[in-house]
């Protein structure tokens, strides 16, 4: 199920049209933008394993609930490693964004949660950002899906060592936090550095301009 969560949005992402671009410049630029909406709202699931997937649609002419019709979008779909994680879905993260101001419109995860934004997408900046926490699939640990019938239950064993235990129900439920596979966790602190210069640059030039 997928939930959304309205919001008021990023101030780092400017209004820009995507449509005039030549194509390598445009999928760099999206790749750049969904990369910092997934840095500043799930760090926890963002994936460098293989290229991002960049798909071109359209709103239908009777519109979305935000009043939008017949407008141009791209979704940039960031893949993982299936033989490491665990998720409800075949992404670990898709953000899309509008052609016509290169603006995100929506981000969701991979264990099936995420947000839609606001039209005009501006980020408060004067409060933290709630983030999405990491999770795996619950069901994906308790059944292994390479086989089959009975076989297809984990042991009791190896379901505790995935970081579960039986409540006084008999429900299987979480002792500890997830967490990303450790080459994930290296390749996320590596884009949350870059990102923190990118800012940081952006605040210099910022600070420049307005003198």
């Amino acid at each position: 199920m997928f939930t959304a969560l309205l919001c008021v949005s990023c101030g780092a992402v400017t209004a820009q049209n995507l449509s005039s671009m030549p194509a390598a410049e445009r999928n760099a630029q999206l790749i750049a933008i969904a990369k910092e909406v997934v840095l500043t709202y799930g760090p926890d699931w963002y994936r460098e394993y293989g290229e991002p997937v960049i798909t071109r649609g359209q709103v239908p002419p009777e519109g979305d609930y935000l009043g939008n019709a017949n407008r141009y979008f791209y979704t940039v779909t960031f893949l993982y490693d299936q033989t490491q994680e665990m998720l409800e879905w075949d992404f670990a993260a898709r953000v899309v964004i509008w052609e016509d101001t290169g603006k995100p419109a929506s981000i969701f995860f991979g264990n099936g949660l995420g947000w839609i934004f606001t039209k005009d997408y501006v980020r408060r900046t004067d409060r933290p950002v709630e983030t999405m926490q990491f999770q795996q699939s619950l069901f994906f640990i308790i059944y292994d899906f390479s086989k089959s019938g009975a076989e297809m239950l984990r042991s009791d064993e190896e379901i505790i060592r995935r970081g579960l235990v039986r409540d006084e129900y008999g429900n299987w439920v979480r002792t500890r936090p997830d967490e990303p596979p450790a080459e994930a966790q290296r390749v996320i602190r590596r884009a949350q550095e870059e990102l923190r210069e990118r800012q940081a640059q952006r605040e210099r030039e910022g600070s420049g301009n307005r003198r």
